[in-house]
């Protein structure tokens, strides 16, 4: 039984998680593998839970949850390869599970989907494939479709789409709900909920609050606050000039108060526009390429960009927004030293560890981090890293 981070399983099968703290599973063109757990497998009817009855899921929609239904959506229909790999939680009487070990010499084949009375969803399970020979099994293997309709029926919110801002309308939806229940949310819930990283967030509730300013709105983003000390940041107030953010929330939930004839004047949210299709990824590229840092950077983004198929090396973000072309150690943009091989891609928090010497590659290219930052990057520790590093880059914290 494994313990190492799952997020490098799923690499090591060329299936990486679009978002390594929130995703439930992975899919490429015809494979998708989900992560299931052991309390939830029934060895006698050789079946697991993939999505539990509507009474767990429906009051806490997130990333993972948003995803897990798309991934569902695709084997109900059939036509792809479908698998499992089980773990073990360390706690299963908590509303957020953590992984305690998991299988990661074998998966398991799913046969096909289909709905428990309870309104449940179940994979049927055959056998099991050696991870290793996973890659041969999937071009033979497809996964049979389910009887009858889709059985969920959950609003599609658009929280696993790549970019932040086609989560932007649902963010502001569901912060309008909390209002009208005169409440609020934590930093940690709202990145948690639509799959953010905490600098991808502010910018988030940057665009939210001017959104609400430039409706004439009390500034929704108030409902945001520490967990600790249950008041907004000191850069709420440097945004907007509001100092007592607790007279805000009040403003809140006076201005969103339903129904109290007040609904012809609240503003109608706005419903997120449809996702397109993932570009290509030359396409994507090229865009990356267009946000320069430095003069004459575009050209070694790209190629960068390029080499490392788009994404983050060491976490496998692709959202373009959060990815920066870094220099390895020893090469200079000044010096000319601006070819592919010159840099990694590196998602912007792990770039600034990289930059600061928190975040390392040893010869083994395994991931090494420094003990001030392991609390919060411990999963990145041990993660091997599928290209070919500079040699002066390989060194230990």
């Amino acid at each position: 039984m494994a313990t190492k981070p799952i997020t490098q399983f799923f690499l090591n099968l060329k299936l990486p998680l679009r978002n390594a703290r929130w995703s439930w599973g992975a899919q490429n063109e015809n494979t998708i593998l989900l992560r299931t757990w052991a309390d939830e497998f029934s060895s006698q009817g050789k079946r697991v839970v993939v999505l539990r009855e509507p009474v767990g899921y429906q009051e806490r929609e997130s990333y993972g949850l948003d995803e897990r239904i798309r991934h569902l959506r695709t084997l109900w229909a059939g036509g792809v390869a479908g698998y499992s790999v089980i773990a073990t939680a360390k706690a299963t009487d908590v509303a957020k599970r953590e992984i305690k070990e998991y299988r990661d010499d074998k998966v398991f084949v799913i046969d096909q989907l289909e709905a428990r009375a309870d309104g449940a969803i179940v994979a049927v399970l055959g056998g099991m494939v050696p991870a290793d020979d996973l890659a041969t099994h999937q071009a033979q293997h497809v996964t049979a479709p389910a009887e009858g309709p889709f059985p969920v029926d959950v609003f599609a919110t658009g929280m696993s789409t790549d970019s932040y801002k086609a989560k932007l309308p649902a963010m502001r939806d569901w912060l309008i709900e909390v209002a009208r229940r005169e409440s609020y949310v934590t930093y940690a819930e709202v990145m948690d909920r639509f799959g953010l990283i905490f600098f991808v967030l502010r910018t988030a509730m940057g665009k939210l609050g001017h959104q609400s300013a430039d409706n004439g709105e009390p500034i929704l983003t108030a409902l945001i606050v520490d967990k600790e000390t249950h008041r907004c940041s000191d850069g709420f107030a440097e945004e907007f000039g509001i100092v007592d953010d607790q007279a805000e929330r009040r403003r809140l939930y006076s201005y969103w108060a339903l129904p109290k004839g007040r609904t012809e004047d609240i503003a109608e949210p706005a419903s997120a526009p449809p996702v397109a299709d993932p570009d290509s990824l030359e396409e994507r590229a090229k865009r990356f390429e267009q946000v320069e840092v430095r003069t004459q950077q575009g050209a070694f983004r790209k190629a960068v960009f390029l080499a490392c198929g788009g994404r983050c090396i060491v976490s496998g973000c692709s959202i373009l927004e959060a990815l920066e072309a870094a220099h390895l150690e020893g090469r200079n943009w000044r010096d000319g030293h601006n070819a592919a091989s010159d840099g990694i891609l590196l998602r912007r928090d792990l770039h600034a560890l990289y930059d600061t010497g928190l975040l390392s590659f040893a010869e083994d290219m395994l991931v090494r981090l420094s003990p001030a930052v392991r609390e919060h990057y411990g999963v990145f520790e041990g993660v091997h890293v599928a290209t070919t590093l500079h040699p002066g880059n390989q060194k230990t914290p």
